[in-house]
């Protein structure tokens, strides 16, 4: 029998035992007041970013209750930035998938493995080999990763997306509700994820979006306007 610990989503849980884990993440915020604010509990050290001005805090895994006393949420905080590159990456990227053969789209996300062997010769491990370099004719002559770069720059200028506030649920969390949140700021802070997080509450904690997409103006690659 296989000593994996089973997944079960946050929601098949009891709700007493959901309300416990509540409880516990209620401790963990109060004990982290000092760096957090007692709003959230943020396991990354964003103080950092304020030490290191050349560093951008543009997104964070954070947690914080919910209305329901048997509720918290898990929750993927990113900025406007973030999710506009996301979604331009994506686009890239799904079209140069539509565009090889079929044996060359296997060949290009093929991963090879070498075995690891233990003193009495028994396979322990693998280790991955290095990707091999793929040039290919519907690309022009451009690698896979090399095309989608140049088409991520072309739609960033050429045909940019719209992007919107969001409040959007990601299902099947083992830990608490999953949530995405984007907000239209160049860089996060605590205040503005305690403002993000007093909005989600005044909308129910329902998913939910801007009718009006953000301004966002053209970046390049490296994130620069």
């Amino acid at each position: 029998m296989s000593g994996r610990r089973k997944h079960r989503p946050f929601t098949s849980l009891s709700r007493r035992i959901r309300r416990q884990k509540v409880i516990s993440l209620k401790n963990i915020i109060h004990k982290e007041r000092h760096r957090c604010g007692g709003i959230f509990y943020d396991e990354c050290d964003f103080n950092t970013f304020e030490e290191e001005p050349d560093y951008f805090w543009t997104w964070s895994d954070i947690y914080f209750t919910g209305l329901d006393p048997a509720t918290f949420w898990n929750a993927e905080i990113i900025t406007s930035q973030v999710a506009f590159k996301d979604i331009i990456h994506s686009c890239a990227f799904n079209e140069a998938c539509e565009m090889p053969s079929e044996l060359e789209r296997q060949a290009e996300f093929k991963i090879e493995t070498d075995p690891n062997y233990n003193t009495k010769g028994k396979i322990f491990s693998y280790t991955q080999r290095p990707k091999k370099v793929r040039r290919h004719d519907v690309f022009n002559g451009l690698t896979f990763s090399d095309y989608v770069k140049n088409r991520e720059k072309e739609i960033s200028h050429n045909e940019p997306p719209s992007c919107y506030r969001r409040y959007q649920f990601l299902p099947g969390y083992a830990y608490g509700l999953g949530l995405r949140m984007i907000v239209d700021t160049p860089v996060l802070s605590r205040q503005v994820i305690e403002d993000a997080i007093a909005d989600f509450r005044l909308h129910g904690e329902c998913e939910s979006f801007s009718l009006e997409p953000f301004p966002i103006q053209c970046v390049d690659l490296k994130g620069k306007t």
